[in-house]
């Protein structure tokens, strides 16, 4: 929200104070990708584009108020990534290394969107998290998933999966064995209470 005068003055190339539908388009290209919650709040609601934002406007032309009230109807719906999520670490380390190898590269070539405020384009593109899904383990042989789709499954074979997905984390081949042995020790002679 803090750039929307700056994307206002980008798209208003006439100065006219305000912008159409074809003004909007032409910077919405750079819009999604300085700030991909835009496409993603499109498309999880079935929107087909910006326009789609204002339902209630009945004119072709939109001034900064209605600008600014269309982004913050967005800005209030998108969700901040899960702030303590492995998945979301995992995937963050893996664009800020990529960032870092391809760094004197993208500072002569950059790939990233254009700047709002200032000249030149952004040398990274904006980091994108891909929803993986997601495990809950309920007990008793019995594990939620959530996977992306919002498909939704509770039960004995989504605990298979979840083993699966667990196992495959693992970081080496001796930790993963390891893991498997403990469960098939623990399917065929329970848990080891001995110790408490």
């Amino acid at each position: 929200m803090e750039d929307v005068d700056s994307i206002f003055r980008v798209a208003d190339k006439d100065n006219s104070g305000t912008l159409s539908v074809k003004n909007i388009k032409n910077v919405l290209g750079d819009i999604y990708q300085r700030y991909p919650q835009v496409e993603l709040y499109l498309k999880t609601n079935q929107m087909k584009g910006f326009h789609d934002l204002l339902k209630d406007k009945e004119t072709e032309e939109l001034n900064i108020e209605e600008f600014k009230k269309a982004l913050a109807q967005v800005d209030s719906q998108v969700k901040m990534l899960p702030a303590t999520a492995q998945q979301v670490a995992a995937q963050e380390g893996a664009y800020l290394a990529d960032c870092f190898n391809r760094m004197n590269t993208c500072e002569e070539n950059p790939e990233g969107p254009l700047r709002i405020r200032g000249a030149g384009r952004h040398r990274f593109k904006p980091f994108r998290y891909r929803h993986l899904g997601q495990f809950a383990p309920l007990g008793g042989e019995q594990t939620a998933a959530q996977l992306p789709g919002d498909w939704v499954h509770v039960g004995h074979s989504t605990q298979w999966l979840w083993y699966s997905v667990y196992a495959s984390k693992q970081f080496s081949w001796r930790t993963r064995m390891l893991v498997v042995t403990d469960w098939g020790r623990r399917f065929f002679f329970g848990r080891d209470s001995s110790s408490l």
